[in-house]
């Protein structure tokens, strides 16, 4: 899956405009740790627990904050990433919606009515972009990222990867995001053109080798994103 491509699909979806402004708070340390050479090892041994599994699934805590309304919007769902198939959002609050994120497409299933609808991820490029950057995470696709974003990287008892977007047109959308974590990854943080800001929350998460193997919490998910790959 293309990066830039699927960077645009979720700003789209959060209603993003463009401009430039980096992440609030800590997280906006990293930018201060620009990746060089000598620290390029560190990043790719830190990620490298990342990739280990075909298949991670876990819960996400989505919190949108709208800085001219001075409003945080939260939504909680699972997650499930294929390291082949894409990424399958299944949002359980406020309101239930199923989407999955492939190489090319987006399809937004109603699980209820058993209706799926297909659009193409050149329509909804941020959410395919944030989706794709977090595949490329998965699978291991470090020199992707390096091509489309300027990264910056710092660790300790944690790690934090800062991504800025190469492509002017990319970076009017969205201006930084950041990755952190300890053995998994357990925070996104992604701020758009006009400093509106949206964190995800990742918990629980567990490995399987494939969706067939899935078991306990997440075996209704893994049923889901077989259905609607077919």
């Amino acid at each position: 899956m293309a990066i830039i491509r699927s960077i645009f699909v979720l700003l789209f979806a959060l209603g993003t405009l463009g401009g430039t402004a980096f992440a609030a708070g800590s997280a906006s340390d990293v930018f201060k740790k620009p990746l060089t050479e000598a620290s390029k090892p560190a990043l790719q041994q830190s990620l490298s627990v990342l990739t280990a599994s075909p298949l991670t699934m876990g819960d996400f805590k989505q919190t949108r904050t709208i800085k001219k309304m001075n409003r945080e919007f939260v939504s909680t769902g699972s997650f499930a990433i294929d390291r082949e198939a894409g990424i399958v959002w299944d949002t359980k609050k406020p309101f239930p919606s199923f989407l999955w994120v492939g190489d090319n497409s987006i399809v937004q299933w109603d699980v209820a009515r058993d209706s799926k609808k297909t659009m193409s991820a050149k329509d909804n490029p941020v959410f395919a972009e944030f989706s794709g950057t977090i595949q490329s995470v998965f699978s291991g696709k470090f020199d992707e990222l390096a091509r489309n974003f300027d990264i910056y990287f710092m660790a300790g008892e944690s790690f934090s990867v800062g991504l800025v977007p190469k492509e002017k047109a990319v970076a009017r959308v969205i201006a930084s995001i950041v990755l952190s974590g300890r053995t998994e990854l357990e925070k996104v943080t992604i701020v758009d053109g006009e400093g509106n800001q949206v964190v995800y929350d990742f918990s629980a998460q567990v490995h399987f080798k494939d969706l067939d193997s899935v078991e306990g919490t997440f075996k209704d998910l893994a049923l889901k994103f077989k259905k609607v790959k077919k």
